[in-house]
């Protein structure tokens, strides 16, 4: 019998609050996304910053280092991030003057093609429109296919018109319906990613509650 063996991630999430890398397609939290990561291999050390460039509460794994090989950039002799989980500026400053920071690298990571910041105006126009012009292209489809199915069984051309306008009106209130729900999502998913910007910039006494299922 063969073993399974565990295979460690990138990053320990110590509050569970949702902190990952970019990858997966959709809508996300700025402030819960991993966009850089400051490194010193040496020492293992690691910091942390999302999207808004405040540090997040993570700590690398035996993972991490196969994550930084798909950094889109690389800055050396850096260490980003601010807020209440950031390395204090009087460390940073001994580490200069020590000559600790040449050993930092600090690695960014680009969202990707299909994911985008629920407050990023325009990738959100874009999402919606996408989303929206692919549930009508499906009604679309199905209408067309009566149609065709009725040009070959014209015993069907008496009840065409109404299982037609039937689709229509499917397809009008599955519209609506769908841009309802893609406002409350985005309603919801920058209102806890706003929460989550004031716990990590020190604005509250503890992590805010994330709710939202599947929302990065």
């Amino acid at each position: 019998m063969t073993k399974r063996r565990y295979q460690p991630g990138p990053v320990l999430d110590c509050y569970g609050l949702g902190f990952d890398f970019p990858g997966r397609p959709g809508p996300r939290g700025r402030h819960r996304t991993i966009a850089a990561v400051s490194w010193d291999g040496s020492s293992r050390d690691a910091q942390f910053v999302n999207g808004a460039g405040l540090a997040v509460p993570c700590e690398p794994l035996d993972g991490l280092p196969a994550v930084l090989a798909r950094a889109s950039r690389r800055e050396y002799g850096a260490i980003i991030g601010t807020g209440q989980f950031a390395k204090p500026a009087a460390t940073l400053k001994a580490w200069e003057s020590a000559g600790r920071l040449r050993k930092w690298v600090t690695y960014h990571f680009d969202l990707g093609e299909f994911c985008l910041y629920f407050d990023d105006n325009a990738a959100w126009d874009t999402y919606e429109q996408r989303e929206l012009d692919e549930l009508d292209r499906h009604y679309r489809g199905q209408i067309a296919g009566l149609e065709e199915y009725c040009k070959s069984n014209p015993s069907w051309s008496s009840t065409q018109a109404a299982e037609i306008e039937r689709l229509e009106r499917e397809r009008r209130q599955a519209l609506v319906h769908d841009q309802h729900h893609l406002a409350d999502l985005r309603q919801k998913g920058i209102e806890q990613d706003r929460q989550l910007a004031a716990w990590l910039r020190g604005e509250l006494p503890e992590p805010p509650l994330l709710r939202l299922a599947g929302a990065a």
